[in-house]
């Protein structure tokens, strides 16, 4: 699979978010592809590795039996699978203990606007503490959102690339905190206007949509039959009670560079790979997790943590928001 031109640019780009996963070199690495790995980020993937210094194998999991590698190996430094989600193909080889990239981007060209920096991970745990330490979520607009949710003992997540710790693993590139409601506590209303988008559909919201949420279940959808119908529908395509229960909000603190800001339709965009990650993005979501009703994608919501402003107008606050260095890497990216 490993052939053709490389883009030398997903090359820096990998081999940066490599070193900050801090991956040795002079030690084995493995690279996980199957018949569907796009080749060009396979090698973007491989010459990466070789960049700073490790000894990267691909192992073809179509080409392996299920019971894994072979077990006179080296255990490798850390694995980058290129399977694209989680599986038993991960699990069966993987050695115990490695440490575990999973790229979720498709091809190259997902990675580009990407700028590896270690201030992403700084704001992803400095947000997930903020949410820890919450017992109250607000989410608001100027267009009528305003949905309250309880934190005590809700479960709370973060995705922020970094595959440090022995026998964890990590998706990248990804940026992003959640949170569970409180069980039976989401009450309130989300306005899903022209511009935000309807995951996991991909669809632009073209009209005012406004969802109504009681003891943690959604009861109400209004709007046009137009954009009220193909919800409806969806919900009902998903089979199961829980698809209007509220499940998770989620922030949003990727920063993707793009030469321009996106328009209130930008073409592409909806569809787009990591749109729930991109920065300043407030994504409120039903169902079961892993099984998803729908998710409002909220591009300019404001989001407050127990009166402490976490989002305003789809920007990240405070902490969450970079510092000058990585505004700096930005602003010069590889």
């Amino acid at each position: 699979m490993e052939s053709g031109a490389v883009d030398r640019r997903a090359v820096e780009v990998v081999a940066r978010q490599l070193e900050l996963c801090r991956a040795a070199p002079g030690r084995p690495a493995i690279v996980l592809a199957d018949g569907d790995t796009d080749p060009a980020l396979l090698n973007a993937v491989v010459h990466a590795l070789d960049k700073i210094g490790a000894f990267p194998r691909t192992v073809l999991t179509d080409d392996q039996p299920m019971g894994g590698m072979d077990a006179d190996l080296t255990p490798p430094d850390i694995v980058v699978s290129l399977l694209n989600s989680h599986s038993d193909a991960v699990d069966a080889h993987v050695p115990p203990n490695s440490r575990v990239l999973s790229v979720v981007a498709h091809n190259t060209g997902e990675l580009r606007g990407v700028v590896p920096h270690v201030g992403l991970s700084r704001r992803v745990k400095r947000g997930l503490e903020l949410l820890e330490a919450g017992q109250q979520l607000h989410v608001g607009d100027d267009r009528g959102t305003n949905l309250q949710v309880g934190l005590k003992d809700a479960r709370r997540w973060m995705h922020d690339g970094m595959a440090t710790t022995p026998g964890k693993g990590a998706e990248w590139p990804r940026g992003m905190i959640g949170t569970a409601p409180a069980p039976g506590t989401a009450k309130g209303t989300v306005v899903m206007s022209p511009g935000d988008i309807w995951l996991p559909m991909g669809w632009y919201a073209r009209s005012p949509v406004v969802l109504t949420f009681e003891g943690g279940r959604m009861v109400s959808i209004e709007g046009p039959q137009s954009e009220t119908d193909a919800i409806r529908a969806h919900l009902a395509s998903v089979g199961t009670p829980s698809a209007y229960r509220l499940d998770a909000v989620e922030i949003g603190l990727l920063w993707v560079d793009s030469p321009r800001p996106p328009a209130l339709f930008e073409p592409g965009l909806a569809e787009s790979f990591g749109v729930a990650d991109r920065y300043g993005h407030v994504v409120i979501a039903t169902g079961d997790y892993p099984t998803v009703g729908i998710a409002c994608c909220l591009r300019s919501a404001t989001v407050a943590v127990d009166e402490v402003a976490a989002v305003r107008s789809g920007q990240p606050q405070s902490e969450l928001a970079p510092d000058i260095y990585e505004q700096a890497a930005h602003r010069f990216p590889l």
